[in-house]
Formats: C-alpha cells, structure tokens, sequence
C-alpha cells in the first residue's frame, strides 16, 4: 500500500489540532501541558470553557461537512472526519466539566442551621455596588461572612453602619490600603459577631505583595480562619505576580488547619490544579452545583463567562448551597454559598460545635 506524503502531512496537522483540543479538557493531566496553562494567551484563554466548547464544536461541523464532502466526490476525507470527532468529543468533554462542576445559578440558599456559615463573595468594582445593595443581600441571605474585593475602608466602615442599624453586628477587617490608593488594591473582610472575637493576621498582609488579601483568626483559637483575597488579574505586564499570587493564595489551604476562603481569585479551578500544589481547596461553589457558571464579565452569559469568584475550603466545610447574584454596576457577579460542617472533623467549641452536637444526638437517637 503506497502512502501518499499529501496523506502524512494532512494527518500530521489534524493530530497538531486534535491532540491539544483534547488536552485542553484536563491540562493537568501533563505536567508540561500545566506549564503552558499558566502562560500567556493559554492563562487567559482557558478560563472560558464555554467559549472552548463553542469553537470546538465549530470547528468539528467544519471538518465533519469538508470530510462529507470529500468522502462523496472523491472517496477521501477520512481524516477530517476523524478530526471531527476528536473536535467533538473535546467539546463535549469542556461542557462536561461545566455540568459536573455546576451550572444552575441558583441552588436556593436556604434557611441556616445552627453551625452553618454563609458567605457572600462580591467584587464591587470600587464601589460600583452599593452598599445599601450588599447590605439587603446580607440581610436576605442571612450572610455571615463577606468578602468585597475593590471595596474601600470607608465604604466596609459605611457597610458596617447599615447592617448594625438593622440590628447585624460585623466585625471588619482591611487590608490597610489609605483613601489614596486605588479601590482596586483595597479588600473588605466581615465576620459576623456571632462567631466570637476574630483578629486580623497582619501577617497575610504585604504592601509589596499583589494577592489584596485579609486574614481573621479566633481570638481564642476556636472556629475556622476567614480569609479575602484579590490577586492581581494575569494580564501580559503581570503574569509573573499573577503566578506568585495564585500560589500564595491557594497554599492557604495547606497552610492553615481550618480555613474558609472567598474572593476575586482572578483564576479558575483548571489554575489551581495546574500549580499542582499536592493539598487543594474545595471549592464550595462546585460542591453547591454553582461552580461551572461564569463571574466575570457580568455582561455575559454564566455560560461563557470565567469563574473566578470562589469561595473555597480546606476540607472542614463543604458548600450546600449557592447562589450567583448580579446587582449594582459591577463588571463581576457575587456569589453566596452556604457551608455546612463535616462532622468527622468537628472541633469542640466555634460555629460547628452545636452542629455537632445536635447531629450526635440525632445518631444516637438511630435504631
């Protein structure tokens, strides 16, 4: 059978176009493909399944109606037919991760129960929300802990103001950034009083660094670490600290013992496993069947936009319910999650400790 050099390098481009579709489902799967994700146009491109799966898809029905067409007049077209089907499997495979991780906007963030934690994360854009808004998304979701990326001290200050008046006491943190600054470096934390008397870590805050985080432990040690963050956006001049920040944020989880995490993480789950850090954040919004719907822009579709608003855990929580909210003029979506305790690893005393003793008794109470 004579093997035509027409035929090798047609089939050597398909396998150049299918072999990274492919890849692109799960790039972490390689090493070396997770080197590429975390560089430029890949970084930013890979945030937009939705997109992925569209061009994909496209681009199957191109090589599905050429390879018709040449298998009809010439007999040929075996190859782009084949083309076509990898292409296709390879989108379906972009869309099956956006369902398995969630696509419905809404899980209903029901009424909590004792030891459950509500947060609500929301990007404010330099107070293109209003405060009077998150406050009413606070009130209605019965949030407890909040995270505003892009939220000035004074706005957190008149935000505390609002809720106390309507009878929700907050503590709030900052990550210190002056009236001077730009909103877009300064990041708001909340902590309902409920849970007790929290501190800042001022530790987890670095004016040279670029992640805008804030950190709240338990002033008695007792209940889980609260945690907003904002690392810088992976834009060409920045990709470097964007790396940097996405380590030092999502090392958290290794880091600290009980942590809870929200904010603009500028990143995607497909980021974080690309670091390949050995321990990873739950993501809460994935568990609640929120995860694979888009944030960011909020002129777009959830289905094609990035989900980089999360809400993560390091394994003492998991996420029950969520919801993505769009109010204000913000370029993001928010999103609130509620979070219930793991009650193989409840601690003694803190937000769970009634969860945990209300559901050993319930145990007990089994035939």
């Amino acid at each position: 059978m004579r093997i035509r050099l027409s035929s090798v390098i047609t089939g050597a481009l398909a396998l150049a176009i299918a072999a990274p579709a492919l890849l692109s489902v799960k790039p972490d799967i390689l090493v070396e493909a997770t080197k590429i994700t975390l560089r430029s146009p890949v970084a930013q491109i890979l945030a937009f399944r939705g997109w992925i799966a569209a061009g994909l898809a496209l681009l199957a029905l191109f090589f599905l109606v050429m390879g018709l067409i040449r298998k009809t007049l010439l007999n040929r077209g075996r190859i782009a037919l084949t083309l076509a089907f990898a292409l296709f499997v390879a989108s379906l495979g972009h869309i099956g991760i956006m369902a398995w991780r969630g696509l419905a906007p809404n899980t209903a963030v029901e009424a909590k129960s004792a030891g459950d934690i509500t947060v609500l994360e929301y990007n404010t854009a330099g107070g293109s929300v209003p405060m009077e808004e998150i406050a009413t998304l606070i009130a209605d979701s019965q949030a407890n802990v909040v995270a505003l990326p892009e939220t000035s001290t004074q706005n957190g200050e008149k935000l505390v103001s609002l809720l106390a008046s309507n009878g929700l006491d907050f503590q709030l943190f900052t990550n210190g950034r002056s009236v001077y600054d730009s909103e877009y470096s300064s990041t708001v934390l909340l902590v309902s009083t409920s849970f007790g008397t929290y501190v800042a870590d001022d530790s987890f805050i670095d004016s040279e660094k670029t992640i805008h985080g804030v950190m709240a432990k338990p002033a008695d040690n007792t209940g889980p670490t609260f945690v907003a963050v904002h690392p810088v956006a992976p834009s060409q001049a920045f990709l470097r600290s964007w790396r940097v920040d996405m380590f030092e944020a999502y090392s958290t989880c290794a880091t600290y013992e009980n942590v809870i995490m929200a904010g603009d993480f500028n990143s995607t789950a497909d980021h974080e496993a690309a670091l390949h850090l050995g321990v990873q954040c739950a993501d809460a919004g994935e568990q609640a069947q929120v995860g694979g719907l888009g944030t960011w822009p909020s002129n777009l579709p959830g289905f094609f936009a990035a989900p980089i608003d999360r809400v993560l855990t390091n394994g003492q929580y998991q996420g029950v319910s969520a919801e993505i909210v769009n109010v204000g003029e913000s370029d993001h979506r928010g999103i609130i999650v509620r979070l219930e305790p793991l009650l193989p690893k409840c601690s003694s005393g803190g937000p769970n400790s009634v969860a945990c003793a209300k559901n050993s008794h319930n145990e007990e109470k089994k035939p």
